[in-house]
Formats: structure tokens, C-alpha cells, sequence
């Protein structure tokens, strides 16, 4: 019997003398947001990128998400002309849609919309290159026979594919190592 209680005793101070060892020790992470040159504290200029793509106003989306993508993540820094020390620029390079599916009478069923960009982070100060890139994102969208609707369905595929480009370029300018 005396047993039993003492392996409660020791069970419950063993198990808080290895938290309290844990949580002083720590783990040894630490926070990176400091070095990356997204957080510098005059912030980043986003430039809207070149179209070299047949679709005019693709730029002009992918400027607002990389606008709002980089707003999110550096808290607010994007800023515009020379206050900026980081100049985001770049080049819409294609955009491009094609067939992905066909139903039982052989017709198209979906889509499947291809845009890439080259994307340049230099110092505006040096004109240093930070990073640079070149980065391509698909999303597919259904047929419809009616062709506002149809157009629709592209323009909301075009904002999605932007959004996960502007997250790319965010993570790709980061681990620019």
C-alpha cells in the first residue's frame, strides 16, 4: 500500500518537474520576420507589373493582390514611391487557358487557366537585386453556356491564381537563400 502512494506522489512531481524543464529550456525558435527584408521599416513599393499576356487587366489584379498579400504580412508597409527602401516589379509572361475535361458527348466541361510571372525584389536605395523569380499557378473553372457567366468563372479563376501567385512571391522572396 505504501507503495501505490508513493507512485502517485512521484508520477504528478515528475511530470511537473519536466514541464517546468520544457518550458525554461525552450525549444530554441525564434522569430525570422525581423531579417527578412519584407519587414524593413520604410516598407516595399509595389510597381504594377508589365503585360506581355493578350489578357489586359490581368496586371492590374495581380498588383492588388500582391498589394493585399504584402499588406497582410508586413503589416501594413506597403507604401509608394521613394519612402519605400524594397521595389516589388515585374512581368505578367502568360496567361493562357485550355480544355481539362469533356462530359459523355465529348464537350469541353471545364477549364484550366495558366498564368506566369517574372517577379523582381531589389533595394531601391542600390538597385540591388534581392530576389527574382519566375512562378506559374493554374486553377480550372467550369463551362457555361452562357457567355457572362462563362466570363465570370474565368475572371474569379484569374483572382484566385493572382492570390496564390502574390503568396509565392511572398514565401519565394523570403526564402530568397
Amino acid at each position: 500500500m505504501r507503495l501505490v502512494s508513493r507512485t502517485r506522489l512521484t508520477l504528478p512531481l515528475l511530470v511537473g518537474i519536466l514541464l517546468l524543464a520544457a518550458l525554461m529550456g525552450g525549444c530554441g525558435y525564434r522569430a525570422v520576420l525581423h531579417d527578412e527584408p519584407l519587414f524593413a521599416n520604410q516598407g516595399v513599393d509595389v510597381v504594377v507589373f508589365a503585360n506581355r499576356s493578350y489578357q489586359a487587366g490581368v496586371e492590374g489584379v495581380l498588383a492588388r493582390s500582391l498589394v493585399d498579400e504584402l499588406a497582410l504580412r508586413t503589416g501594413g508597409r506597403v507604401v509608394t514611391g521613394p519612402s519605400a527602401t524594397l521595389e516589388l516589379t515585374g512581368t505578367v509572361l502568360s496567361y493562357g487557358s485550355s480544355a481539362v475535361s469533356y462530359n459523355a458527348q465529348d464537350q469541353i466541361r471545364e477549364y484550366r487557366l495558366d498564368i506566369s510571372v517574372e517577379a523582381v525584389l531589389r533595394d531601391r536605395v542600390t538597385q540591388k537585386v534581392v530576389w527574382k523569380g519566375e512562378l506559374v499557378e493554374s486553377q480550372t473553372y467550369p463551362v457555361n453556356l452562357n457567355l457572362a457567366l462563362q466570363r465570370n468563372s474565368e475572371e474569379a479563376a484569374a483572382a484566385k491564381v493572382c492570390r496564390r501567385l502574390a503568396e509565392d512571391i511572398w514565401q519565394k522572396a523570403g526564402d530568397r537563400f
